[in-house]
């Protein structure tokens, strides 16, 4: 609420007198008025009878003879009125036949004042009845009366009826009238001024002076003057609010000299924080540089790894593929098999690397899911069948086909979990079985609807369970359910840390249940059968959020752990380089190209395949990012800022994180293959090319 703009002292008299002149002008008027109408009332009244009296006297005189004499008489005895202004005696004719004024005898009454009142002087003589009027600007009253003039001589009785007509003035009267009216209305306004001044003197000294007092005493408390004190007497409100004043005052002062030792204390407690938190900026320090050469001593280690399990394992893909016999194919299976599982513990020490420090992002594109859970069934199938289990999978009908996600992250999951129920399971069967619960629906645009669901995925084993001794450590990294599992089974440890992180990220949560105990993060909704406790056997359980597409464009993914045989295309004339440093890895990717029906040519480092290009012109170059001399990324800057025919260039590498995905992608690259190197992707994006060049 705005203040009022002027102080109490001033505002207070202001109020009262704009009141009291307000009350006095209506006051007056409204005397005025009352004594305006109490005076035409009067007037009309006296004139009335003026008028009626003199009109009965003259038809009198007129039945009477001489009366010439008699008639101007009354005429001047009326005109000695000095606020009757005009008397007239008008005849049948409406000429004047007498009036107060001589000049006026013997004219017409349309030259005169009378000339405006015609019709009312026909409706008198009509209904033979007097009639005042005001005149419009209302300062005159208007009497006009009927009389019976003088018989004619050959009239028994008289039939000519003449008017006496009466002016009289009411500004004299009126004059009085509005006198009298401000006489009384001073005295009543004198009175109410010594009312208002009595009633402003009552509020200064009994209010505004105080109040005041206690402003000045709160502008000395507000000014820091903690012993100021108001104490007034009395015992109406403001007494109140000067103890309440003065209470609050002290309770001030004590609180501030609290507050002062609060004070202290605190800067002691934050010169103590302020020391800690240098430590602690220090520390954080060295933690993000430990963290920075931890994972730069991964990639290189990924790096230095994959570039021989590269030359391994493509050696070995390409040995099975040649006429063995059947011990052969045992060994060379045995050695492939012993490859891809080293790559796999690389892969999760690298997962785990990106996971925890939050560089790993999730991909959005469209999948089926039967199509993922049918492709890592039918990738460790034979895994069951060796040990005579059956690998099953259900699918609710309410599970959404169409879907979006990161689709390898959840076949990640899912290798992870069913291959450890297969590896903890030595008869039985393993059971993996998703349903779905509507979660909410999104409007991305006005051409597409997408619909969230929440998919709760089991993978149920009857294997050796977990003992509830060793269940609560489990999702942990580097933790197994058991120490002697490590050397019986194998493993990292690191399979359900990076399947919770990529759960987690995927927006749900991961638990497991096993010989009647509970581990992990089970939703607040999920009810456990724990009155049929389970005597064999795990059930691991998680959830994620994803998104039902209508009718998307699907991608399904085929497992590229071996190469279809109709994948093997004939001889192609496509001309394509490999700038590679590595013997092996030169001699495994010419033989995979091979097989694939390709001869490409070999370049060293960059510089050479620079050199080669300015001689031939090459359709594809497979492009390695770390060279001696000129790595693969400098050379395809200046390939790409050449004017010469520019080639699909495939970044191959043993470089897998993402973010050395994007930065060849930035220096313009058209694809990205890791080591080692798969037949299947191989061939992939070799048939991109041709569909996008044929």
């Amino acid at each position: 609420m705005k203040s009022f703009p002027l102080p109490l002292r001033f505002s207070i008299p202001a109020i009262l007198i704009f009141c009291g002149s307000l009350l006095g002008i209506n006051s007056f008027n409204q005397e005025v008025s009352d004594a305006y109408k109490k005076t035409e009332i009067n007037t009309k009244n006296y004139v009335a009878i003026s008028a009626g009296q003199t009109a009965r006297i003259l038809d009198y005189l007129y039945r009477r003879t001489d009366i010439e004499d008699a008639e101007i008489t009354i005429i001047s005895q009326l005109g000695s009125d000095p606020n009757l202004n005009l008397v007239m005696v008008i005849d049948d004719q409406n000429i004047i036949h007498l009036s107060n004024r001589y000049e006026l005898r013997d004219i017409p009454i349309s030259k005169t004042v009378a000339g405006a009142y015609t019709s009312e002087l026909t409706t008198v003589r009509t209904k033979l009845a007097g009639n005042i009027l005001l005149s419009q600007d209302r300062k005159k009253l208007i009497a006009i009366y009927p009389i019976l003039l003088q018989i004619l001589p050959n009239e028994i009785r008289p039939s000519r009826v003449g008017i006496l007509f009466f002016e009289y003035d009411l500004n004299p009267a009126k004059q009085q009238a509005y006198n009298d009216a401000l006489k009384r209305s001073l005295i009543f306004n004198g009175s109410l001024t010594i009312f208002c001044l009595g009633l402003w003197f009552f509020f200064e000294f009994s209010l505004t002076r105080r109040v005041s007092q206690l402003v000045a005493a709160s502008n000395s408390l507000a000014e820091g003057n903690l012993n100021v004190r108001t104490r007034l007497s009395g015992s109406d409100e403001l007494v109140q609010i000067s103890v309440a004043f003065d209470h609050m005052a002290s309770k001030i002062q004590e609180n501030t000299r609290i507050l002062q030792q609060e004070l202290i204390k605190r800067e002691l407690i934050e010169a103590q924080l302020q020391e800690t938190n240098e430590q602690l900026s220090i520390s954080n320090v060295e933690l993000a540089s430990a963290t920075k050469a931890k994972s730069e001593f991964l990639a290189n280690m990924s790096h230095e790894i994959r570039t021989p399990m590269n030359g391994v394992i493509g050696m070995v893909e390409l040995l099975a593929m040649t006429t063995l016999s059947e011990e052969q194919k045992d060994l060379v299976y045995t050695v492939r098999d012993s490859g891809k599982a080293l790559l796999i513990i690389i892969n999760d020490i690298l997962d785990f690397s990106k996971i925890e420090s939050g560089n790993l992002e999730l991909e959005q594109h469209p999948f089926v899911l039967k199509d993922i859970i049918k492709s890592v069934c039918n990738l460790l199938s034979k895994q069951a069948s060796n040990k005579e289990i059956n690998l099953e999978y259900s699918i609710n009908p309410n599970v959404p086909i169409n879907l979006l996600g990161d689709s390898s992250r959840l076949r990640q999951i899912l290798l992870n979990l069913i291959g450890n129920a297969i590896k903890f399971t030595h008869q039985g069967r393993v059971l993996v079985s998703v349903i779905s619960n509507y979660h909410q629906e999104l409007t991305k645009n006005t051409v597409r609807k997408v619909e969230e669901y929440e998919l709760m995925i089991t993978i149920q084993d009857t294997g050796i369970g977990i003992d509830s001794n060793r269940i609560k450590q489990l999702f942990q990294p580097f933790t197994q359910a058991d120490a002697s599992i490590s050397r019986k089974y194998g493993g990292t440890g690191l399979g359900l840390a990076i399947s919770k992180s990529l759960v987690n990220l995927m927006g749900g949560t991961i638990w497991v249940e096993s010989l009647g105990n509970i581990a992990g993060y089970p939703p607040q909704n999920w009810i456990s059968d724990l009155e049929t406790p389970q005597n064999q056997g795990s059930s691991f359980y998680f959830t994620i959020i994803v998104k039902a597409v209508l009718s998307p464009e699907i991608n399904s993914q085929i497992n590229p752990d071996q190469p279809k045989p109709e994948a093997i295309i004939t001889q192609s004339k496509l001309k394509i380089l490999i700038a590679e440093d590595n013997r092996i890895n030169q001699k495994v990717v010419t033989l995979t190209l091979k097989k694939l029906g390709y001869i490409a040519d070999i370049a060293n480092n960059g510089i050479e395949a620079l050199a080669m290009l300015e001689k031939e012109s090459y359709e594809v170059i497979l492009m390695d990012m770390q060279m001696p001399e000129m790595d693969g990324i400098t050379a395809t800057k200046i390939i790409r800022q050449s004017d010469q025919p520019q080639p699909w260039i495939i970044a191959l590498t043993a470089n897998s994180l993402e973010e050395d995905r994007q930065i060849c992608l930035d220096v313009g690259m058209n694809d990205f293959v890791t080591k080692p190197i798969a037949i299947a992707e191989l061939n992939r994006v070799l048939s991109e090319y041709l569909k996008t060049h044929s």
